[in-house]
């Protein structure tokens, strides 16, 4: 049973700052997302988006394009962050029954 918690610990350990770098990294990207909509729409050509290899965005749908990406990455760090919740909870608080989420 030690080593069992002491394997897991390891783990959560490994874990927390992989997923924050993702959190973080989803959350910036969001932002940018947003931001190169805008300067899209306003006329800087130097930002391209893409549907598909070849086939550009019409400019008109910069901002709505760049707000569902941002809106879908900032939904996958929530759930991100709940996983970094979760270890930090089983990390430093093991005696303790698994956390419940809403």
């Amino acid at each position: 049973m030690n080593i069992k918690k002491r394997v897991l610990s390891f783990l959560m350990s490994l874990t927390i700052p992989v997923l924050s770098v993702l959190y973080l990294g989803m959350m910036l990207s969001a932002l940018i997302s947003i931001f190169a909509g805008i300067l899209r729409t306003i006329g800087f050509e130097q930002i391209k988006m893409s549907i598909w290899h070849g086939i550009d965005l019409p400019i008109a749908l910069s901002i709505p394009v760049s707000l569902i990406v941002s809106f879908l990455l900032y939904r996958g760090s929530l759930y991100v962050k709940r996983s970094i919740k979760f270890c930090f909870h089983t990390l430093f608080s093991p005696a303790h029954p698994p956390m419940k989420f809403k």
